[in-house]
């Protein structure tokens, strides 16, 4: 008996003393994703509480709490925000992790592995040399993938010294927070929000701005320094003409436009994941909260990737308590399958998550705004802010 009990408790204080060594220490810790054409770094805080690891995604000039782990089997899973992706710690040692960033929305699901250690607050190493070129402010870019499509886009560089911090917009939406440094005449910058991933980088020859985008595939990049440079109006891209539907919320509670018969609605198109989508939520929520009084409704119309509609309902209902959505969300796709041109009648040329429909008291059309640039991309994020309230107020004066 007592040698069994000796026995217990031997296993017991190794198992005790193994559970310690199996954490990472604290502080801040450098993740680098490996694709075969690149290695993506990234920033990650990590501190001790009382119930577990708090995790801090640090994304250039952005802080994304990913709360606690989840810790099954010796393996830590940080889900990422309100995302179906997840990172995963498979080895964890003090100054070592080793795991996958799972992409589960992929079919079939993709992990890309990453190897991890205790590091600096940067994304790369100080740069030997010092930089002798100025990148501030606005070029006009073209991205070529690598299937020969050509899209019009536009850089938002902001220099300080070697420091440099970045944005890029496309017609459909913007990249968002991108941050590096520059030496000599080429930078290397990249970006990870738990979707977006990638490494940018380009060198400086005469006038012209050349490089790349990396992460699974590889897109080139030419870019020229251009105050004037412009995309598309996001106002005359998409069109309907009317709009009609019948979905039901993540509690099968079934809803038409003729449920807010009298109010001009503002139709929100977009997916759980889709970081503009998101960042588009975050304005559009506190602002319902603030505006309730002036009678105008919020409908969001999501369009989820998921293996079943019982999958995709139960992700949405999740993401609709963790971001506190206050107006109205209904399932209108549950797969990459359902597309927004074969649920809405006379929706045309539809090219981006999200799309904002406005529509009046009556329900009749007024604008469809294609896109969305979000924070990070300062004088763009506050003119499409601009002209969503002087649509507001075109709404609500008829």
């Amino acid at each position: 008996m007592i040698r069994l009990l000796c026995l217990s408790l031997s296993v017991f204080f190794c198992s005790q003393l193994f559970a310690r060594a199996a954490r990472p220490q604290s502080g801040v810790w450098r993740f680098e994703l490996e694709y075969p054409s690149t290695k993506i770094p990234f920033v990650m805080e990590l501190e001790p509480t009382r119930k577990g690891f708090q995790a801090t995604l640090v994304n250039g000039r952005e802080r994304l709490d990913l709360g606690l782990a989840r810790v099954e089997k010796g393996v830590w899973t940080y889900q990422l925000q309100t995302y179906q992706n997840y990172l995963e710690f498979t080895q964890i040692s003090a100054r070592s992790i080793k795991g996958f960033f799972v992409k589960a929305t992929n079919n079939p699901v993709e992990k890309v592995p990453f190897t991890a250690t205790p590091g600096p607050i940067h994304r790369f190493d100080r740069p030997a040399v010092k930089a002798s070129i100025n990148l501030n402010g606005k070029w006009a870019m073209e991205l070529q993938s690598s299937d020969g499509k050509k899209t019009p886009a536009i850089i938002l560089f902001d220099q300080a010294g070697d420091t440099l911090n970045a944005s890029i917009l496309t017609p459909t939406g913007d990249y968002r927070y991108i941050d590096g440094h520059v030496s000599g005449n080429e930078f290397v910058a990249a970006a990870f929000d738990g979707v977006y991933h990638f490494t940018f980088k380009g060198k400086l020859e005469g006038e012209t701005l050349k490089g790349s985008l990396a992460g699974k595939s590889v897109t080139n990049f030419s870019a020229k320094n251009d105050p004037q440079a412009q995309l598309p109006d996001p106002l005359k891209q998409t069109q309907i003409e009317q709009v009609s539907f019948k979905f039901s919320d993540v509690l099968g509670k079934e809803y038409s436009l003729e449920d807010f018969k009298g109010k001009p609605v503002v139709l929100q198109i977009f997916g759980s994941w889709c970081p503009n989508c998101i960042d588009e939520l975050d304005f559009l929520g506190p602002w319902y909260i603030q505006n309730r009084k002036r009678g105008v409704e919020i409908i969001a119309l999501s369009f989820e990737y998921a293996a079943t509609p019982e999958q995709a309902r139960r992700h949405l209902k999740k993401v609709i308590e963790k971001r506190n959505i206050p107006y109205t969300v209904l399932l209108a796709g549950t797969s990459r399958a359902d597309k927004p041109e074969d649920k809405l009648p006379s929706l045309k040329n539809f090219i981006s998550f999200p799309t904002t429909i406005f529509l009046d008291r009556n329900h009749r059309v007024k604008k469809v705004h294609a896109g969305f640039n979000g924070p990070s991309t300062g004088l763009y994020y506050s003119e499409f802010k601009a002209m969503f309230e002087k649509s507001i107020d075109e709404l609500t004066a008829d």
